[in-house]
């Protein structure tokens, strides 16, 4: 039986060419961990069991970032530069409509489950590395986000 750790191996190590895919959530999972700490298993394993436990709390989000329109940049604060979900699901749903070549990434919320809103700190207004684990800060409230 292989475990997460054997999945992210088989699919990282694959032959050029071969469309062989893992889920979302898996590689989200492995990638929020520093690269050093991806060729070990334990580490690994446990990630991955982190982000289901804190996507079975309700402590997770998908982001879309939509940050260009007609050759215009966006930014932060402008309604249409962030798309968030409650899932991978309401994510795909979206994206198969509106931009079938879209990414959505998973995000954990600090502070609790999510409760209608969502805080959003960007450390850099200018970053567009969308999916690196430090490239924005989720909370569930204003509070949380204060401090």
């Amino acid at each position: 039986m292989s475990d997460a750790f054997d999945q992210w191996v088989e699919w990282r190590c694959k032959p050029l060419g071969d469309r062989r895919s893992i889920p979302a959530d898996l590689y989200g999972a492995v990638m929020s961990l520093p690269e050093t700490d991806r060729s070990d298993r334990q580490r690994v394993n446990e990630a991955v069991r982190r982000h289901d436990t804190a996507r079975r709390e309700g402590r997770t989000i998908w982001l879309y970032l939509d940050d260009y329109e007609n050759g215009e940049s966006r930014t932060m604060g402008d309604p249409e530069w962030v798309k968030v979900f409650a899932s991978g699901r309401a994510a795909d749903a979206w994206l198969q409509d509106n931009d079938p070549q879209g990414v959505a990434w998973e995000y954990e919320v600090e502070g609790g489950p999510v409760e209608g809103s969502v805080w959003l700190c960007l450390p850099d207004p200018a970053s567009r590395a969308i999916g690196e684990p430090d490239w924005i800060k989720l909370f569930a409230s204003k509070e949380r986000a204060q401090k």
